[in-house]
């Protein structure tokens, strides 16, 4: 038996390929719009990583430019730092020139002689430390100077008259750990201290780091400075009150509830408001005796380190005996 189209099946049969051809249509039309988003995303990817690319070139030369300005910023500062050496030395020489003059002049017309103080530090370090110390010496520390002692080099005449090759032959000669050490201003600094010209030293030495030239900042106090500052007991600065000879850690407080709280501020202050803080304070601080406390503060704040060594020697408690 023949089994025929009849209308029906036809009219099923074309909704059906109409309905492939238009599934067909759509999946082209969203393949094609994929298509194209993809291709707009690539391209925009494109387009950033090529941005990033000349960020990452234009930050390269920037901080070759940068270092570049650093290192010559930093050849700037230490010129600078050796011309403020040089003029702080040229100033000592010349201050030195014109009393050494005045003095000639006054000798000429008989005069008695005319003492002229230093405005730093002056001679005193010399009553402050020996010869033998050449732990004064920026670069210079204890075993080193046990090295330097066992070869004979005991003061600091000695050790200006070495040359850099025989230092540094001792320094090879003691091992690894004391090659690394540059003694290259090691007998400039021991001429200037076996002459006694301090304030040069502690110039000099404000420019040096571990004994090297051009590496200090100019601004931080010198090795000959802190070592003075360390044997008569200042341990924080200028805001350390106890270092004067008469002040503990209460007075000192009562001091700064005051308003004095450095050595500038106190060394300005009246010793009569100073006794008014400690007659307010009871009976137990009235006793103190504040006589030479501005005194020894004005020392601190010039950094006069061996006056006030010298001047603390012979007092009692603060006074004057």
């Amino acid at each position: 038996m023949k089994i025929g189209f009849t209308e029906h099946t036809m009219a099923i049969l074309v909704m059906l390929l109409v309905a492939f051809l238009l599934g067909l249509l759509l999946g082209y039309i969203l393949w094609y719009s994929y298509k194209k988003l993809v291709a707009s995303i690539t391209e925009e990817r494109d387009q950033w990583h090529n941005k990033y690319t000349d960020l990452e070139k234009s930050y390269a030369s920037l901080k070759y430019q940068h270092d570049e300005l650093e290192k010559d910023n930093n050849a700037m500062r230490r010129a600078l730092n050796n011309c403020e050496a040089d003029k702080a030395i040229l100033e000592h020489k010349l201050q030195t020139s014109d009393k050494g003059t005045v003095t000639a002049a006054a000798k000429t017309v008989e005069a008695p002689p005319v003492v002229v103080s230093s405005s730093n530090a002056g001679s005193g370090y010399g009553a402050m430390f020996q010869e033998d110390n050449l732990q004064i010496i920026e670069g210079i520390g204890p075993k080193i100077e046990k090295v330097l002692h066992g070869e004979g080099i005991n003061s600091w005449s000695k050790l200006s008259q070495e040359t850099l090759e025989s230092l540094r032959a001792k320094l090879d000669a003691a091992g690894p750990n004391f090659r690394i050490n540059d003694p290259s201003s090691w007998p400039r600094q021991a001429e200037l201290a076996a002459a006694g010209n301090w304030d040069e030293l502690i110039q000099y030495q404000k420019f040096l780091d571990a004994g090297r030239e051009n590496t200090g900042d100019f601004e931080n106090d010198s090795k000959l400075e802190k070592m003075a500052m360390k044997m008569i007991g200042i341990k924080s600065g200028p805001d350390d009150l106890k270092m004067v000879e008469g002040i503990g850690p209460k007075i000192e407080q009562l001091l700064k509830d005051a308003g004095i709280n450095n050595w500038s501020e106190l060394a300005s202050t009246p010793v009569e408001k100073i006794q008014e803080v400690l007659h307010d304070a009871g009976p137990r601080y009235q006793l103190a005796n504040p006589s030479t406390w501005p005194k020894q503060a004005q020392l601190a704040a010039e950094g006069k380190w061996a006056e006030l060594k010298e001047y603390q020697d012979y007092l009692q408690g603060g006074r004057e005996v």
